[in-house]
């Protein structure tokens, strides 16, 4: 389901609600947020998981784990913006630092995941980000993906995922039979186009898995200079269902750039068209113009 204002709906109104109804017709790995002056940068998004019918699960595990993966910036996107698109200011505007939220709080104090010998644990894991993707990894344990946006499959064995913007994976991770060390995860917030810088970009966090509160935890430092070190590829992956990918019949071309308009503003485009907020939303229009609703003037 998608409702972005003005484009599908109007927006809700303050102190106001919108109920949605529709039918499940799948289990899974979801999340939302909201569409309206980038709310979900500013922390307006939650998981939302649905679960299998009991006994319909596709795989067996004995207990399951969410991880949800967020950046967090101690600025409102509101100012962030004014900064961006103020003709006045500066551009590019000064760079700004997000830090790693993993269940929503501290990406290194986050809950304790606890293991016991010989269990079988399935982990969902969200990023749930507005620009940052985070790669996580849990050394000294097989991982295999099951489950990839929402729809399973066959899996896939990896040492380590990165995880984009709204991307979502379950893994199955059976558990040593012995408690006799326990381990940290990592999840790594970085980004591509963000020069890094130490301690700022990438941000490193480290979590908890807890097999006994008296072992000690194991040292996994060789297991990222291991030259086998496997990162998930996705075009890889196959879907549980077996379904055939689907044949393109149509081409698309889209140019996406950012330019300096006469306004003295900065603006990104699409085959050089900037969005700009309509006053019905958009779909209305469509849908009460007729044929004029694709005349390009």
């Amino acid at each position: 389901m998608d409702g972005p204002a003005m484009i599908t709906q109007c927006g809700i109104p303050p102190g106001d609600s919108f109920t949605y109804h529709y039918t499940l017709e799948q289990a899974g790995s979801m999340w939302l947020h909201g569409h309206l002056a980038h709310e979900i940068s500013d922390g307006l998004r939650a998981a939302f998981i649905i679960h299998d019918k009991p006994g319909a699960e596709l795989y067996h595990y004995d207990k399951d784990y969410l991880l949800t993966f967020e950046d967090w910036f101690s600025t409102e996107f509101a100012d962030r913006m004014y900064h961006t698109i103020n003709p006045k200011e500066e551009f590019p505007p000064p760079k700004s630092y997000a830090y790693g939220l993993v269940n929503g709080v501290n990406g290194n104090i986050t809950q304790t995941l606890n293991f016991e010998p010989g269990k079988t644990y399935r982990i969902r894991l969200v990023n749930m980000g507005d620009i940052n993707s985070f790669q996580f990894s849990l050394p000294g344990h097989e991982m295999y993906v099951i489950e990839a946006d929402g729809e399973y499959s066959v899996p896939y064995f990896t040492d380590g995922i990165d995880i984009g913007p709204a991307q979502r994976y379950s893994v199955l991770i059976k558990a040593h039979d012995t408690d006799a060390f326990n381990y940290y995860f990592n999840a790594t917030m970085h980004a591509n186009f963000i020069s890094a810088s130490p301690g700022l970009s990438p941000r490193v966090y480290t979590g908890k898995i807890e097999y006994s509160a008296d072992a000690p935890y194991q040292d996994t430092r060789a297991f990222y200079e291991r030259p086998d070190f496997k990162w998930l590829n996705d075009i890889e992956m196959h879907s549980a269902s077996g379904h055939p990918a689907m044949v393109p019949n149509r081409k698309l071309y889209l140019e996406i750039g950012n330019n300096l308009y006469n306004t003295g503003q900065h603006l990104d485009h699409i085959n050089n068209i900037t969005f700009v907020m309509p006053n019905v939303p958009t779909l209305f229009t469509a849908l009460s113009m007729g044929s004029l609703a694709m005349d390009p003037r």
